[in-house]
């Protein structure tokens, strides 16, 4: 239930894991300071995130599906990823309505070395579904130039079984440090980590995996099977500089029965 407490006491407060979204190309500071202790994502111990653009192999193929979520109505952005051809999935507290996600948006080459003018988007505005009590919301998204984003980037199979604690897992979301560099820019990053308990919660398991605010909706996935263990979503004792001592996810298997409702 801790998980859940978390959630609801960052909806009621007005706080997301999301950033701002002026300018969008600059880094995306909380509008109101970083958010409070336990209601942030965390970096844990020493920052070890990589660019996506240094994996190789599965890894390389499996992080294009995740791409950089822009969510002007509410003026924040998130992270989210192609479970289908054209459905993506972020958290309940990026968007939360049909409202929120009017004019919402996704690019999925908002990477290292890729030019602001270069980069491709993706409208992500029809509102499928959302379910608050697993942070979940799915989108659908539309073509650009002929083509689906999932015909182009592929997408992610979510695990019929949970992780089992001491897992290897990777993170794959969009930020940069910008407690340490304010001036960075949120491109795609992979993040290496571990499972610490796979029965964190009810709804969640944790892990030692860093992100920070604008990673909420990413996927956590299996180092072994590539598949998608849990949707990241809150972080556990942070601290002014987004330091704290673990991350935590909705479990695969919650992810998939809610995907279910929806025909995926």
């Amino acid at each position: 239930m801790v998980a859940k407490k978390l959630v609801g006491a960052m909806l009621v407060m007005g706080l997301t894991a999301c950033g701002s979204m002026d300018p969008q190309d600059l880094p995306d500071a909380e509008p109101n300071g970083p958010l409070a202790s336990q209601e942030s994502n965390v970096i844990v111990g020493t920052l070890n995130w990589v660019s996506s653009t240094s994996l190789t192999g599965t890894q390389l193929a499996k992080s294009k599906a995740v791409g950089y979520l822009s969510i002007p109505a509410v003026g924040s952005r998130c992270t989210a990823w192609l479970v289908s051809n054209d459905v993506i999935i972020t958290n309940n507290h990026c968007v939360g309505s049909s409202a929120d996600a009017v004019g919402a948006r996704v690019s999925f080459n908002y990477e290292d070395n890729v030019a602001s003018a270069s980069r491709i988007w993706y409208p992500c505005a029809t509102f499928i579904k959302t379910w608050s009590g697993d942070d979940m919301t799915a989108l659908r998204c539309s073509a650009v130039n002929g083509q689906l984003p999932g015909a182009v980037y592929g997408f992610l199979a979510v695990s019929s079984t949970n992780a089992a604690t001491n897992a290897s897992v990777y993170v794959v979301n969009q930020n940069c440090d910008y407690y340490t560099t304010p001036s960075c820019v949120p491109t795609k990053k992979s993040s290496p980590g571990s499972v610490l308990n796979g029965n964190y919660s009810t709804t969640d398991i944790s892990y030692n995996a860093d992100t920070l605010g604008g990673s909420s909706g990413s996927p956590v996935i299996s180092t072994s099977t590539n598949q998608v263990v849990a949707l990241h979503h809150i972080g556990v004792g942070g601290n002014s500089q987004g330091r704290g001592t673990a991350n935590t996810g909705v479990k695969a298997t919650r992810v998939k029965a809610r995907l279910a409702e929806i025909g995926l």
